[in-house]
Parts: C-alpha cells; structure tokens; sequence
C-alpha cells in the first residue's frame, strides 16, 4: 500500500461518500471527513464523530467567504487541531477530506496538512488518504514534490 492515497474527481463526484465507505473497511483510521447535507457541510471526526458546521448561512465576524459560500473560522481551527493529533495518537491511517482551494493559499487545513504529508513521507508507520478536486490533483503533486512510488490515485 502507497503512503499517500489520493481519492480524485469532479465536483459533486462521489468522493466523500467513496471515502466513507473505505473507512468503514479501515483499521486504526482517524482525520476529518466533510459530509454535506445539501448545501450545508461539516467537519466530521472520524474517531470520536464528533461534528462541527463549517458552512455559514450569515456572515459575522466569524465567517468568511470563498465563492458563494461562508465559513465558520472556528470550525477549521477545531478541524487543524484534530489533524493535528492524529500524529500522536498512534493512529496508522490519517483522512484529510479534502484539500481545495483554500489549502492552496496556505488557508483552511494549513499548515497542519503540509506538516502530517511531511511526518508521513519519512515514516514507515503512517498513511494518508486525502481528497482532491480533479482539476487540483496536479498542482497538489507538485507542491509536495510526490513520487510516483509513494502515491496511488483512485479517480472517482
């Protein structure tokens, strides 16, 4: 198995709910999943399940826009931190859902994904699965510098 397993395709493409489905079948997991209810998305910790709302229906001074949606800031700080320990809490395989646009302008999940693609890379012990919008994948690629050997794409 690769250490970092990249889970791709279109928006709106199936990619959160393939990856909840492979967790189901997974040993030792933890990390963030990002389930919609509609218009409305969530971050969701995959060990404890305990949830936070991401997206806003109001803007405040907790809020901020991307695009036609507002986000809550708390709830990517909660989402950083239960990242975050994912490192030291002896888990095998570590879910990021998903790495987009925000991540990309050092935003969002950042840094606490750059640091766990870095742990991970010089470890023997640990895997990633992490989710990228198709039109992203390569960008994704070069920005870690990932070698064919330590990556496997499923493109849903």
């Amino acid at each position: 198995m690769k250490k970092i397993n990249i889970i791709t395709g279109k928006i709106r493409s199936g990619k959160t709910t393939y990856l909840k489905k492979l967790i189901t079948s997974t040993k030792n997991i933890g990390g963030i999943v990002q389930p919609a209810n509609g218009e409305d998305r969530f971050f969701s910790d995959i060990q404890t399940k305990e949830s936070k709302e991401l997206t806003a229906q109001k803007k405040s001074k907790d809020t901020f826009q991307l695009g036609r949606f507002l986000f809550y800031s708390e709830s990517f700080s909660w989402a950083r931190k239960k990242l975050k320990h994912t490192l030291v809490d002896g888990i095998e395989t570590i879910v990021i859902d998903e790495y987009g646009p925000l991540e990309f302008a050092d935003k969002g999940l950042e840094p606490a994904v750059s640091e766990i693609i870095e742990f991970v890379q010089y470890r023997n012990d640990k895997r990633i699965i992490i989710v990228i919008r198709e039109t992203l994948l390569e960008d994704f690629i070069q920005k870690f510098n990932l070698l064919k050997e330590e990556v496997e794409i499923t493109k849903i």
